[in-house]
């Protein structure tokens, strides 16, 4: 590359090797994807946000108990989501019963074995990723998604 500009080899340096990378993220395909939570009612369930510890994984609910109940009708995930994010870091939200233990919801779509939702992660952006575990041998994935494809 000797007589280009070094602005022309961080760029080409850049459509080389990096864009290649970052053009490999999961997202979820346009469909309205259904989670289940077989064995509780849904007056017990609630959807929390979680103390930050682990990147990946489970969490305990933050300490400032921001939850939300989940009313009797089948209702979106966006709907918990209506504020403009004043936080300064992502935030992770999670299912969990009456006593605080974490829930994991099942999703599928076709092509893809069921997994287990972990939780739903929300940018300081706003944008919006889930980290699903696949059920067969516990594999995690982080798929960028839209809040509003999502119900329970």
């Amino acid at each position: 590359m000797k007589g280009h500009s070094p602005l022309f080899q961080i760029i080409f340096c850049f459509i080389w090797f990096v864009y290649p990378v970052l053009g490999n993220f999961l997202v979820t395909p346009e469909l309205t994807f259904r989670l289940e939570l077989v064995g509780f009612s849904r007056e017990q369930i609630r959807f929390c946000k979680q103390k930050p510890i682990q990147v990946f994984g489970r969490n305990p609910i933050a300490p400032s108990m921001s939850c939300h109940f989940l009313p009797e009708v089948e209702v979106g995930l966006d709907q918990f989501f209506t504020e403009e994010s004043a936080e300064t870091e992502e935030t992770q939200w999670a299912f969990y019963d009456g006593a605080g233990k974490q829930l994991f919801p099942i999703v599928s779509w076709e092509g893809q074995e069921p997994m287990n939702l972990i939780s739903v992660v929300r940018s300081k952006r706003g944008q919006f990723g889930v980290q699903l575990q696949r059920k067969k041998d516990g594999a995690y994935f982080f798929y960028r998604t839209k809040i509003q494809n999502w119900v329970i």
